[in-house]
């Protein structure tokens, strides 16, 4: 994702809204992690880092959807899987 014109604690909030209206929660004990469920045991986690965000699950269905409604919010590039993430490499 890209900056918003905003500080960083108001840029945090507007994501967190965002994630929130769409039904995600945050976890309690770690603030950069946001958790949706859906029936049938189906889950998506996010990890927001500043501008970086990660996710991961079990339903390929769930990361289309979620790509195409964060495209919808927020200018943000795909990567695709990653490869490295706040300097360390992922394999």
């Amino acid at each position: 994702m890209y900056r918003l014109k905003q500080a960083p604690r108001a840029s945090y909030s507007r994501i967190e809204g965002y994630f929130i209206k769409e039904g995600f929660e945050k976890c309690y004990c770690e603030h950069i992690f946001f958790i949706k469920t859906e029936d049938g045991g189906k889950i998506l986690i996010i990890s927001l880092y500043v501008d970086d965000l990660i996710f991961t699950g079990n339903n390929e269905d769930m990361f289309v959807r979620f790509k195409e409604s964060m495209k919808k919010e927020f200018s943000m590039s795909d990567f695709g899987k990653i490869k490295y993430f706040l300097g360390v490499e992922v394999i």
